[in-house]
């Protein structure tokens, strides 16, 4: 990531693995040039952050070169109509999935999430705004799409606005103001809670088979 944070804590823990992959994360440290115990962090972070929610939510793997082919040769309307019918319906599912409420802390939970598995990302939180910078490395129409995703999903979920400072073919960063006043004191839509002063479309919770 761009920004990695303060230092966390570190534990000493023993598991017991198959010898043969103990060999595995030897030569790949070997050949990363750092020790297993860096490796297996990273291994266990990369996890912890995106890889246990790949399966659950049914994604598929793509590789950057598919995207901008698709990318490149969908017409701008179709990308936009496209990003604004996900961010109003799969995202509200995938977050209801997830943490089973959609909140103003749950929506950031998700876009941390969400922006985790890109090249590299930041979220600041200053002054009541939050700022996140995420590079794709698509092409600029990736970064079109997810203008309009980001803009649906948050304008649908939190009434939230969504101003981008910049995008590039190879990234973006946008910004958008702290959850209204009337979240503050726990409102939220829940898949068990239909009563609401904050009124959200709740989807079925289910999730489409690939991305």
């Amino acid at each position: 990531m761009l920004n990695s944070g303060t230092a966390k804590k570190t534990e000493t823990a023993s598991y017991r693995i198959r010898s043969d992959l103990k060999s595995a994360l030897e030569e790949e440290a070997r050949r990363l040039g750092i020790n297993p115990n860096a490796l297996v962090s990273q291994i266990l972070t990369r996890h912890i952050d995106w890889g246990r929610y790949i399966g659950r939510l049914n994604f598929i793997p793509v590789s950057k070169d598919f995207l901008r082919l698709i990318f490149d040769h969908l017409p701008a309307e179709q990308i936009e109509k496209t990003a604004r019918s996900l961010g109003e319906s799969a995202a509200h599912e995938e977050l209801l999935f997830l943490f089973t409420r959609i909140s103003p802390a749950t929506i950031i939970s998700f876009l941390n999430l969400w922006a985790s598995h890109f090249d590299a990302t930041d979220h600041q939180f200053d002054n009541g705004k939050h700022v996140f910078t995420v590079k794709h490395d698509v092409n600029l129409n990736y970064s079109h799409f997810t203008k309009e995703y980001l803009s649906s999903l948050l304008r649908s979920t939190i009434g939230a606005k969504v101003v981008f400072e910049d995008m590039s073919p190879n990234s973006v960063t946008f910004t958008f103001e702290d959850s209204p006043i009337n979240w503050r004191n726990g409102d939220s839509k829940s898949t068990n809670n239909t009563s609401t002063k904050r009124p959200i479309e709740v989807l079925p919770k289910s999730i489409p088979q690939s991305r």
